[in-house]
């Protein structure tokens, strides 16, 4: 609806007018990206944008956000730029009244729940190759999708002779150097050296962060071998959490995962939360004692009491 003309009194208008206001300028970049997707959707007139906003209701809109049950994460990015809106608007005389008051959202379940390690050789062995190159950086990084869009050659850098790579991350404008994993210099060690970003399209051109995700979530429901990611609800924003996870079960300390990814120690707890008991205490028992580990299992597999 943003090429076409709106009709006078529409909630259309009220957002049109927002989206054009000095506070929504002002807005961090991520933060204007992810409200614009929220705010566009909701400005079509087989949403929201059609409803005139003497009609407009908290009843309407909840019914417009349980269409996105699905989505949870979507939803929550939808609720929150709408009651942005919602304020701004009665402010100006632009809404005869709250339309936001009760409303709600399921909350995500999957979005930062990390992925494991057989699920993302999945992705990498079979996602289509655009694909498995950004799972491949976001397992191994850490890093949001926003970011990794915008990694390149030119950005990596060595010290103390071991290979990384300089990120400033567009969400918090942190500027971190991130050592790569040996996992991630045997893969870097066979792509093709070129000029310019290390993911592109398939088409040679490069992503933005918000079709990254929409190329993905094509690939996980159309792949017929990526059917187990889709069942998992296997999100890309989750591979941000398979990292933190990663390096906690390697032994680094939440200080120095916070350093290494760019987040604060809170977050790296919070994301860390979601991984496998079984899964850590077999790791800290290899970390513990992995040759006394290895000696038991022979004797296990040699059948000895």
């Amino acid at each position: 609806m943003r090429g076409n003309r709106i009709a006078r009194g529409t909630f259309a208008g009220v957002l049109r007018a927002y989206l054009s206001s000095p506070e929504f300028q002002a807005l961090a970049p991520a933060t204007k990206e992810s409200y614009s997707r929220a705010l566009y959707r909701a400005e079509s007139p087989e949403m929201l944008g059609a409803i005139g906003v003497g009609m407009l209701r908290p009843s309407i809109v909840q019914a417009y956000l349980d269409g996105m049950a699905s989505r949870p994460g979507n939803a929550q990015v939808a609720r929150t730029a709408l009651k942005r809106v919602e304020s701004w608007a009665i402010l100006r005389d632009l809404l005869p009244h709250p339309i936001m008051t009760g409303t709600y959202t399921a909350r995500s379940k999957g979005g930062r729940k990390p992925w494991t390690d057989d699920q993302v050789t999945l992705a990498e062995r079979h996602a289509r190759a655009d694909l498995a190159r950004v799972v491949t950086l976001m397992a191994n990084t850490g890093q949001r999708g926003s970011d990794i869009v915008k990694m390149s050659r030119s950005d990596f850098r060595t010290h103390e002779g071991y290979p990384g790579i300089d990120v400033e991350q567009k969400k918090t404008g942190l500027e971190i150097w991130i050592p790569f994993t040996r996992e991630l210099i045997a893969a870097v060690e066979t792509w093709e050296v070129r000029p310019g970003y290390l993911v592109l399209q398939r088409n040679g051109k490069p992503f933005s962060r918000p079709r990254l995700s929409v190329y993905w979530d094509d690939e996980r429901a159309t792949n017929p071998a990526l059917a187990p990611l889709l069942k998992a609800g296997c999100t890309l924003h989750g591979l941000r959490a398979t990292a933190v996870v990663r390096l906690r079960r390697a032994g680094a300390n939440a200080q120095q995962i916070a350093d290494m990814v760019g987040m604060s120690v809170p977050m790296v707890e919070r994301y860390c939360r979601f991984a496998s008991q079984k899964d850590n205490a077999l790791a800290a028992v290899h970390l513990l004692d992995g040759t006394r580990t290895e000696r038991t299992r022979l004797k296990f597999d040699s059948g000895t009491p």
